[in-house]
């Protein structure tokens, strides 16, 4: 053994120690596992390990891998296997999200308000709701996916479903379950198949963007692929939840913002500014509060345009589409909102969206107090989050290693690349972090009226989740810090395929150990 094998050797012993932990993870999980089945996991997962060594003995002995090349190696895996361990409707809101894409694929862009109760309601085909069995609160098990492959959907009866969560959520962010639907609309009337092949089409979007990102950035490409390994964005991009959908289409517009302004051969003309304002047009849509992002074009240097007066109408012309489809949506949104969350889902009489929406404008000080105060008592619980500690509806999945490794990496990503250390202007770093600012004040200020107690001291229902979209940006701010070292991107490219690898492991076994 030389020297160069010793971190090959060290990611081989590491290995076999996570797959030893996954299962006894999955021995004392509180499931009645027969004797057979054990075996036939513990086989499974032992080929798995060895093809992850195989995989990693191959990576180390490579000359070079591209971070985009990395990608396809590490992404698609992670999201069939991901795809495969979580049954359809235990992502976050998924049956939600489920609902809402079948809706669309009628042509139903806005769940209409129905009933006495001002509830968003989606009147579905028959036989739709039958992708989950729920044997009891939050508790699903393979043996009960089984049987949902004989049922169809019966167009010829309607069910009313209660759709409160994703009501007002834009159609747009819905168009690969869509078109996943409707290919597997053409294949078989079984909702749970359909289902899987949506979630195919999401999976094949998400990989495609998040490919792109990674190739036309100019710097920080290791960033972008550190973030693409995080369990709860694979969870995004694996299932037929918008978020991941919402993820990789900012990391493309981060990722071709940052292409026009730091790349020298690159000029921001007519095709450059159409691409922006549709992509940017995309973001707005996708979350209203993630809007903001689009003015990352302000960092975009004079001398890319042709003269002042093109910038000028070209940096008015990709906010002003943004900002007005955003308020469009806002409205439309808001309607749904207001209609629908008379009170929170805690029935106070004191937590209308409009009492909090007052209690806003009437205090902002005292709010800004309650902002900074959910921020620093739930500070872990966002940070095992976002780093992907916490995974399905309820967060029933906890991998609380994970959150702390993929950091860890996110770190040597940043302080590795040299580029990042000089790249920005004063100007920009200011525009950077006042966009990270105004989307972490919205995030909030979002969820107090649409979920939260007014009555509560705190801000109740934000989840680390949330800042994925805008993880690279903060990682690029944190890249100012000079940090001296000997390690070359290259290096750190292997270290995230290596590192995927093991993280996918414990993540899959730790999801299969609650369905079991």
């Amino acid at each position: 053994m030389t020297k160069k094998d010793l971190p090959l050797i060290t990611a081989i012993i590491i290995t076999i120690i996570v797959f030893l932990i996954s299962i006894y993870t999955l021995s004392v999980s509180d499931r009645d596992i027969d004797n057979v089945t054990f075996i036939m996991l513990l086989v499974a997962f032992a080929i798995y390990t060895v093809f992850i060594i195989i995989m990693m003995t191959i990576i180390h002995n490579k000359k070079s891998i591209k971070p985009e090349k990395a990608l396809l190696i590490i992404m698609p895996v992670f999201c069939i296997l991901l795809s495969i361990a979580m049954p359809v409707g235990r992502g976050h809101d998924e049956t939600m999200h489920w609902y809402k894409a079948f809706e669309v694929s009628q042509g139903t862009l806005m769940t209409p308000i129905m009933d006495k109760y001002h509830l968003a309601v989606a009147e579905l085909p028959k036989g739709v709701e039958n992708i989950v069995f729920e044997r009891k609160s939050g508790e699903f098990k393979y043996a009960d996916i089984i049987p949902l492959f004989n049922v169809e959907i019966d167009y010829e009866k309607t069910i009313k479903m209660p759709n409160q969560n994703s009501a007002a959520y834009c159609f747009i962010q819905y168009i690969p379950d869509v078109t996943g639907i409707l290919i597997g609309k053409l294949i078989t009337q079984n909702p749970l198949t359909i289902a899987y092949i949506a979630r195919i089409i999401n999976m094949c979007t998400c990989i495609a963007l998040m490919y792109f990102a990674i190739k036309i950035i100019p710097f920080g490409k290791n960033i972008l692929l550190t973030l693409a390994i995080i369990p709860i964005a694979i969870e995004g991009f694996a299932t037929l939840s918008p978020d991941g959908l919402t993820i990789a289409i900012c990391a493309l517009f981060i990722a071709y913002t940052m292409n026009i302004a730091f790349n020298k051969e690159k000029k921001c003309g007519v095709k450059e500014v159409a691409i922006l304002t549709i992509l940017g047009a995309i973001v707005s849509l996708c979350k209203i509060v993630y809007m903001p992002l689009i003015f990352l074009v302000l960092i975009i240097p004079k001398g890319k345009f042709k003269n002042k007066k093109s910038r000028m109408i070209s940096i008015i012309l990709i906010l002003s589409v943004g900002v007005i489809l955003n308020l469009i949506w806002l409205f439309f949104g808001s309607m749904a909102l207001l209609n629908s969350n008379t009170h929170t889902y805690t029935g106070s009489e004191y937590s209308g969206t409009m009492i909090k929406v007052s209690a806003i404008l009437n205090n902002p000080f005292l709010f800004l107090q309650k902002v900074f105060y959910t921020f620093g008592m739930k500070f872990d619980q966002y940070f095992l989050s976002l780093f992907g500690g916490q995974l399905e509806w309820g967060e029933v999945v906890k991998i609380e290693i994970v959150p702390y490794a993929i950091f860890i990496i996110s770190i040597l990503a940043v302080i590795t690349d040299r580029d990042l250390k000089v790249k920005f202007e004063r100007y920009q770093k200011i525009i950077i972090s006042l966009i990270i600012i105004i989307i972490t004040f919205l995030i909030f200020t979002s969820l107090f009226i649409q979920w939260s107690d007014n009555e509560l001291p705190y801000i109740d229902g934000i989840q680390g989740r949330y800042f994925l979209p805008i993880l690279p940006l903060i990682l690029f701010i944190v890249a100012g810090v000079k940090i001296r070292t000997h390690y070359k991107n290259l290096d750190i490219t292997k270290l995230i395929c290596i590192s995927s690898f093991v993280i996918q492991l414990y993540t899959i076994a730790n999801v299969m150990a609650n369905h079991i």
